[in-house]
């Protein structure tokens, strides 16, 4: 075989490699869309966000539980969105963003079946059940 013959079939190999990374990519967000989870995650998201900015325009101390069981998903607050997502390397990923008054959250949560927000002094504080306790969302350093 010749340089020029070897070097079409590496071509050729890299070239079904990233197909098949392609297909097996749109295969998952085909999944995803069939079953509801594009739709529950976009929905949540803008929920939310949209909670979070009420509390924030609220001027008192609030106590808020958002109660939609996520569980599967994660829940990232970071950077001024409310991200969520099955975990890992999310194509159909939902995110919206928040304005947040004189704070920064950095909050997530894994497998939430309801989550807590709470606002005193002007700061917020996450809580979220799971497997029937209570924990803290992890803070975390927003990348």
């Amino acid at each position: 075989m010749t340089k020029r013959g070897s070097m079409i079939v590496f071509v050729s190999i890299i070239t079904l490699v990233v197909g098949l990374i392609v297909g097996l990519g749109f295969l998952k967000i085909a999944q995803d869309y069939a079953s509801g989870k594009v739709a529950l995650k976009t929905a949540a998201a803008r929920d939310i966000a949209l909670i979070l900015d009420t509390i924030y325009a609220y001027p008192y101390d609030v106590e808020i539980e958002y109660d939609v069981d996520l569980n599967g998903f994660t829940v990232e607050i970071c950077k001024k969105k409310v991200k969520i997502s099955e975990g890992g390397l999310d194509p159909t990923a939902a995110q919206y963003p928040f304005v947040p008054v004189g704070d920064n959250p950095k909050f997530v949560s894994d497998n939430p079946e309801k989550i807590l927000f709470k606002k005193e002094e002007g700061k917020i504080t996450c809580q979220y059940k799971n497997e029937d306790r209570i924990k803290d969302c992890e803070i975390i350093s927003c990348e």
